[in-house]
């Protein structure tokens, strides 16, 4: 009876250490930590430059996108809106000439993606809001797709996303519970969230978006060449030190020209 007792014994502890071997040895995915604000055009790009990395390195079930709250101009109204054209010139200052250059520039850049910038359309707010309703859906696995559609909506649709009832029309969209999302917008829940992002990016020295981390190492600042995405991403992949991630380009600044 004795042995048969260890042999059971035996037995179990090589299935348990089998299965703890098996489990090591399984690949961990790779975590993106991004931070962006949704009226950021580099981002809504840089968003679209590591998608086409993942696709293009076949690696979907191999990494976790974390999106991270970011606010270029936090100091915003909220519950109002301004064109965004507009807002470029009299909030920020800019000349009309370099406006028009700029969003030209731009909206040439985003076709290459797919994106469909429609700035005279789109009309700037204080993201606060949509930053939390990001953060709720994590919950749900949701992040991902409502951070898209909410920059679609901006970008190309011109939805004015100060409103309520336009924000819970693309919650809608991407199968969240909309009541539950107004109860949200009517407590101060998730705040915190968006703040603790804002200030561990302070803490790591990102003075502009898009920015990436992957792994907690390797980083990528700004909408740069596609490349740069594909070579880090690469060399995440395979848990490697990476090359140089080329400096920074295509980022938004707060305060400062999208450049």
């Amino acid at each position: 009876m004795k042995q048969i007792i260890l042999i059971l014994f035996i037995l179990i502890n090589i299935m348990t250490i089998a299965q703890s071997t098996k489990k090591a040895m399984q690949p961990k995915k790779v975590t993106i930590e991004i931070w962006s604000d949704i009226v950021c055009p580099f981002c809504f790009i840089g968003k679209k430059k590591m998608e086409l990395a993942i696709a293009k390195l076949k690696a979907e079930d191999k990494v976790e996108i974390i999106w991270r709250s970011f606010q270029l101009d936090p100091d915003f109204p909220m519950d109002s809106s301004i064109s965004t054209n507009e807002y470029l010139v009299q909030r920020k200052g800019y000349p009309k000439e370099q406006v028009s250059t700029m969003t030209a520039q731009l909206t040439d850049q985003g076709k290459e993606y797919g994106i469909n910038f429609q700035f005279k359309k789109a009309r700037s707010f204080n993201t606060l809001n949509a930053h939390r309703l990001i953060q709720w859906a994590k919950n749900f696995g949701k992040s991902n797709e409502l951070k898209e559609a909410l920059m679609l909506n901006y970008f190309t649709e011109g939805l004015d996303l100060s409103i309520t009832n336009n924000l819970m029309t693309v919650l809608e969209k991407v199968g969240l519970d909309i009541e539950k999302a107004k109860q949200i917008l009517d407590s101060n829940d998730y705040k915190e969230a968006v703040e603790h992002d804002i200030f561990r990016s302070q803490e790591l020295g990102i003075r502009g978006v898009p920015y990436f981390i992957l792994n907690d190492k390797a980083t990528i600042s700004g909408a740069q060449n596609d490349s740069v995405f594909e070579n880090i991403l690469a060399a995440a992949l395979k848990n490697i030190k990476p090359s140089k991630n080329g400096g920074q380009e295509g980022v938004c600044i707060p305060n400062e020209e999208c450049k």
